[in-house]
Parts: structure tokens; C-alpha cells; sequence
């Protein structure tokens, strides 16, 4: 028993926009949640950088030239020790935008809040925006390059970046003394 062309037709609109549905709700809950975790601020959380400076610790070759003196290293070990830290790298890289988008997003609604001399500050908010974006795609690119075997990756310059943006946002936005 053959189904006729139209009935075919019709299946596949169906299935096309059952899927665009399901498409269009994860969109959807995707933006709701990370709205949500935006909006969700935890007051007790405080940004430091304490927790980053071991990102260049992490691809250190002392630690892959130990392993390879030992007598029962085998070449699977060198590679799982790289997968292992590339791992890490981008876990600690994820909490590092996630704090900041935490900060960035603080920032924003200081100056948001706060009278209209503090209207410069928004350009300067852009500005370190495309800064650490900028400097992200950096990281990124060296780090791809770093799995695929060529160079090495220091973070050091993007946490001094991270750093002197933040003391330059406490510094405009300190109370002055008057």
C-alpha cells in the first residue's frame, strides 16, 4: 500500500514545524535562563583574580618533563596529561567570562543609577568590553594553536588586562573626597 505524494508532503511540513517549535523553545528557555542568571545577582559574591593565577601553572612543561623521566611513562600518558589541562584551561576560561559578564553587568548598573557625570563612564564600559572580547579571541586563538601542537599559552597578560580594567573602574567610580 503506497501513500500518495500529498500525504508525504504534508508529513514533512509537520515534522518541519515540530522542529522548528522545538527549535524555537529552547531558544527561547536559553535566553530566559541566562536572563535569569544575570538578573539573579549573588550580593555575597566578590570577584578576584586569586582564583585565575594558577591558569599558567596549568600547561607548565616541568610538569610534562617529570612525567616523561618516569620509567613507567608511556606517550598515551603525555597526551591524556594535555587533554586533562586543555579540560581544565577551558572550564577556568568559562568562569572567568562568567565573572566578567558579572562585573561588566555591575558596572552597567552603576552607571546606570548614578547621575549624569558618571555618563562617561559608559564609554569607557564599551571600550573595556571590546577590550577583554578582544583579547578573549586572543586567548582563544592560542589556545587552539596550543592543542593542535604549536606554541604555548600565557595568561598572565590577559589577567594583568582583567586587573587594570578593574582597578580603573574602581578608580572613576570611587567616592571622591571633597
Amino acid at each position: 500500500m503506497e501513500l500518495p505524494v500529498t500525504i508525504w508532503a504534508v508529513l514533512g511540513w509537520v515534522a518541519l514545524a515540530g522542529s522548528l517549535a522545538i527549535l524555537a523553545g529552547v531558544l527561547i528557555w536559553l535566553l530566559v535562563s541566562r536572563r535569569r542568571a544575570e538578573g539573579a545577582e549573588d550580593e555575597s559574591w566578590e570577584f578576584s583574580l586569586e582564583n585565575y593565577r594558577s591558569l599558567n601553572g596549568l600547561f607548565a612543561e616541568e610538569d610534562l618533563v617529570f612525567l616523561q623521566v618516569q620509567r613507567a611513562y608511556r606517550p598515551e600518558m603525555g597526551a591524556r596529561w594535555k587533554r586533562e589541562r586543555c579540560d581544565l584551561f577551558r572550564l577556568y576560561l568559562q568562569d572567568l567570562k562568567a565573572d566578567f559578564r558579572r562585573l561588566h553587568a555591575r558596572a552597567r548598573a552603576l552607571v546606570a543609577h548614578s547621575d549624569a557625570e558618571s555618563a562617561a563612564l559608559v564609554g569607557v564600559l564599551m571600550r573595556q568590553e571590546a577590550t577583554f572580547l578582544w583579547a578573549l579571541a586572543g586567548v582563544e586563538f592560542r589556545f587552539l594553536l596550543y592543542r593542535t601542537g604549536v606554541g604555548t599559552i600565557n595568561i598572565a597578560p590577559f589577567i594583568e588586562l582583567i586587573e587594570s580594567m578593574r582597578l580603573d573602574l574602581d578608580a572613576r567610580t570611587a567616592p571622591q573626597a571633597g
